[in-house]
């Protein structure tokens, strides 16, 4: 366990009715008595930073002990809520072929993570979380760590050696409203209305029941159909000479699968030599749209059952010198079908490699229409915020770490509005946090709103040009302008995201980047983060000006930087000149009536290829000129 240094922490309990309660903590017991329902509440004397200290918990009466509690192993440090959706619950063990090196222990035992349960409700907030419990880091449990939150903590404990509690409270595929409080979604009633619909226990057992029976029936009407499951297509003395050409890894529509809903069976023969057939092998193919099961000489190797991870399959034993045959049965849930393009899509020792890109067999096991939709209430308003996130807000903390927006990008014009009332709301409902006056050997604290540190969205999608109808472009916008509220910091993630993977590997960047943004939010040492931001555009003659803010040593171009300029519906790609270490300058003596300027204005932006010295990259804009 890890509590916030600096403030004074509440403890909260529930005991025998009427007991009289014994806190015994760093030397000073605290009394407190049960109320007629037995819970009770008292808060320690604030601390600085140490540990490992322990914490007794007594409830009795005058006559007799009724029970007692020892909590062993407690630190006090800096404790840091981290929430969103996928790709800050995106765990350690995606990460491990990555950043091995984690690994290597010592792992820093003073780096905690607390792993809120992934719940929902929506007759109003709790009190209390579920469950969970506090885990050190080891060899043996970062793999279950946020890969954001664990390479934040380990850039700030390089530089601020205290304890660190990482409060996990996120989950995958959930828009902002979902973790937002009725009183927070206040301007939007249609979206209250949505999530307390679910409140009634008969209508989610109706949806629940409903759902699982047409998901269940297609897939089983679609296994049942699928002619290469008698037939055993996977086995690899099948004939698959009559069966199609696919060039793969690719969508299936370019082999003229378009909107396929249903299975297609994929297979490839391949040549191992001895050593290599002999030594430990793995399978790695990218992401596949949508579910996989995969099958080498015939005996299957791994399934996924989503898009998203990355497949990685281990054929223990499976290989033979001479010809070897894999198999993909692929199902098709939404005319969607693919192997992603620009990933790793091989079989490899730590010696030899053998390529899968490249001519494939194919063959249809079975078409179908498309899957009936899922249906998850933790994307529905207010449900998570209600279950995970109002029983943490009354846990004293550090600041708050949040990486969300992408799924919001169908209606990403209320973004702001929503993002701005989220942040309001969490800082209104929380903890105050404890903001230090002197050094950290020595501190002495006040109370302040928690700074709200988040990750702007990186790149996703095929590179286009500047499009002001870029839904992530418009995210960003709004996660831009949140930085004009106090005591809030940003890690722009632009260049660190990967246009084929919605979950970007690059998470110690981004920790790292988000650490820069603590260093200057909440610990006050300058530094150039977020990154390049525009503060000033001035027209001279044919000229345009553009001055920025957090240059450091100056700005930086990795090739020639160009802007967009909007003029009477037209746009119009134009080169900049550095023409000082904090300013561009833009020849726009060819356009006529120009209107707006963008840079960086799309879902992954041709043009972006503006820095700072440190390395930060421009944030992107779009400014009427």
């Amino acid at each position: 366990m890890v509590l916030q240094a600096g403030v004074s922490v509440p403890v909260r309990g529930e005991s025998a009715p009427e007991a009289e309660i014994a806190v015994s903590f760093l030397g000073k017991t605290y009394h407190s008595r049960a109320d007629s329902g037995g819970a009770w509440r008292l808060s320690l004397d604030s601390h600085p930073w140490g540990g490992p200290y322990t914490m007794e918990i007594s409830a009795g009466n005058s006559e007799k002990l009724i029970e007692k509690m020892v909590i062993e192993d407690m630190y006090i440090g800096d404790v840091w809520i981290c929430s969103g959706q996928s790709n800050m619950e995106m765990p350690m063990q995606r990460l491990m072929d990555d950043f091995p090196e984690e690994w290597e222990a010592p792992v820093n035992p003073h780096i905690r993570q607390f792993k809120v349960p992934q719940e929902w409700e929506f007759s109003g907030p709790r009190e209390e979380l579920s469950g969970g419990s506090w885990t050190a880091a080891s060899v043996e449990t970062l793999h279950d760590f946020s890969g954001v939150a664990w390479f934040f903590a380990r850039a700030l404990y390089e530089k601020y050696p205290v304890p660190i509690g990482l409060i996990n409270a996120a989950w995958g595929g959930t828009p902002v409203e979902a973790w937002m409080s009725r009183d927070a979604l206040a301007a939007f009633p249609a979206k209250i209305a949505m999530g307390e619909q679910y409140a009634d226990p008969a209508k989610r057992a109706g949806i629940t029941e409903k759902t699982a029976e047409v998901i269940g029936e297609w897939e089983t009407n679609l296994a049942h159909e699928d002619a290469g499951i008698p037939k055993n297509w996977q086995n690899s003395q099948t004939d698959i000479s009559a069966w199609d050409d696919i060039n793969l890894p690719g969508d299936f529509a370019a082999a003229g699968l378009v909107n396929f809903c249903g299975v297609l069976w994929l297979a490839k023969d391949f040549e191992a030599s001895a050593s290599f057939a002999a030594s430990d092998a793995k399978i790695w193919l990218g992401t596949i749209v949508d579910a996989d099961t995969v099958y080498v000489n015939g005996v299957e190797v791994g399934n996924t059952t989503y898009r998203y991870p990355p497949r990685k399959y281990v054929p223990e034993g499976l290989l033979k010198e001479g010809k070897n045959r894999i198999v993909i049965r692929v199902i098709c849930n939404n005319g969607e079908g693919g192997i992603t393009c620009n990933k790793p899509f091989r079989i490899f020792t730590g010696n030899e490699t053998v390529e899968l890109a490249g001519t494939w067999k194919y063959k249809i096991g079975a078409a179908t229409t498309q899957r009936p939709e899922e249906f998850f209430f933790q994307r529905q308003p207010m449900g998570n915020y209600n279950a995970m996130i109002a029983p943490v807000l009354g846990y004293p903390c550090k600041g708050i770490l949040w990486y969300q927006g992408e799924s919001n990008d169908r209606n990403p014009q209320e973004y702001a509005a929503l993002f701005t009332a989220l942040i309001t709301d969490w800082r209104s409902k929380s903890q105050r946090f404890p903001q230090q006056l002197e050094s950290r050997h020595s501190p002495r604290f006040v109370p302040h709103d928690p700074p709200f540190l988040l990750v702007q969205l990186p790149i996703f999608g095929k590179s286009e040009d500047n499009n002001e109808s870029s839904s992530w472009a418009i995210i960003r916008e709004a996660q831009r302008a949140v930085l004009s509220l106090p005591a809030t910091g940003m890690a722009a993630g632009l260049e660190l995201g990967e246009w084929n993977d919605l979950h970007p590997i690059d998470k110690k960047g981004i920790g790292r980047r988000l650490a820069l943004a603590a260093e200057r939010v909440v610990f006050k040492n300058p530094n150039t983060s977020p990154g390049p931001l525009v503060h000033r555009i001035e027209r001279r003659g044919n000229r345009l000006l553009i001055s920025f803010n957090n240059c450091g040593a100056g700005l930086t171009a990795r090739e020639q930087p160009y802007v967009s300029i909007v003029a009477e519906g037209q746009i119009f790609r134009l080169p900049a000149d550095i023409e000082s270490p904090d300013c561009l300058s833009v020849d726009i003596s060819t356009v006529q009536n120009p209107q707006k300027i963008l840079y960086a204005w799309a879902n992954n932006p041709r043009d972006r290829q503006l820095f700072n010295a440190d390395g930060l990259p421009a944030i992107p804009f779009r400014a009427q000129i």
